[in-house]
């Protein structure tokens, strides 16, 4: 999918507050919103996992082809520092939304077609322990 249809992280999101798909839709916003406009925070979040120090840009719900589906990940986080550039996907759950294997799988698929290398890494409570080890 183009870059010009991707939707930037936006501090005050302008999408509604109903629902738990909203919920995670406002907090994935604003966290990535931080996450560029707070140089440090945005490097102490990204340099862990393997960004180069670098201008942060960040979107939510990026769409995706999947074979025959579309995926759209809660977010997306590129790092670019001239040439080289770093992309990881994001993925929110509020509440006690559970964080599905198929997610994680998708996204794998995802960052594996175009060429990313950071892994998603879930930090979730909600996870059981045979998720954790897939």
């Amino acid at each position: 999918m183009a870059e010009e249809t991707w939707h930037e992280a936006r501090l005050i999101p302008t999408s509604g507050i109903n629902g738990a798909e909203e919920q995670e839709r406002r907090a994935t916003s604003a966290l990535l919103a931080v996450v560029t406009a707070v140089g440090e925070f945005g490097r102490g979040l990204t340099q862990p996992l393997g960004a180069p120090a670098g201008n942060i840009q960040a979107f939510i719900e990026v769409p995706f082809m999947l074979g025959e589906k579309r995926c759209f990940p809660d977010g997306l986080i590129r790092v670019t520092r001239g040439q080289k550039s770093w992309t990881a996907l994001v993925e929110v759950k509020t509440g006690t939304n559970p964080l599905e294997a198929e997610q994680l799988e998708n996204y794998l698929d995802i960052a594996r077609e175009n060429g990313w290398s950071a892994p998603p890494r879930p930090e979730h409570p909600h996870l059981d322990s045979e998720e954790e080890k897939a």
